[in-house]
């Protein structure tokens, strides 16, 4: 019997969890397996295939408040324009954005996640550059 296995997210608002919100901090229950997540209500009639497709980063606006949705995708990634609508009934709510991935599981955490490690790369490779600078130096003075 063939085991399928699907995305997996990370499931939360802000509303509710404070730990989701702008400055996410990943919490072990916020991880879901979207294999066991249904689609919202709303989209059901909308999608030929009911099952999870990707992860969602769903930033809203209600009363000039930014706050905070993520969870499973469903829909074609590629092709947002339903898996990102909102829910009708939530008619004081303005979609800020919507940010949809399938590369890897738990894609969906905060972009300021990658961006704090952005430091790394520069700084390996001026680890790099010093350290080819002393051999360098350490050689030159060998051969005087």
């Amino acid at each position: 019997m063939p085991i399928a296995y699907a995305i997996r997210c990370y499931s939360c608002e802000s509303v509710y969890e404070a730990s989701c919100g702008e400055n996410f901090r990943i919490e072990n229950h916020f991880k879901y397996d979207c294999a066991f997540i249904a689609p919202p209500r709303f989209l059901e009639n909308e999608l030929s295939n009911k099952n999870a497709t990707a992860c969602l980063k769903r930033v809203f606006r209600e009363n000039g408040v930014s706050k905070f949705v993520r969870g499973c995708y469903f829909g074609e990634v590629n092709e947002t324009d339903i898996g990102c609508k909102l829910d009708p009934t939530l008619t004081s709510v303005q979609n800020a954005s919507c940010h949809v991935c399938d590369n890897e599981n738990f894609c969906n955490a905060a972009d300021a996640l990658a961006t704090r490690e952005t430091w790394k790369l520069p700084a390996i490779g001026l680890l790099f550059a010093a350290t080819v600078q002393l051999l360098q130096r350490a050689g030159g003075q060998r051969d005087v």
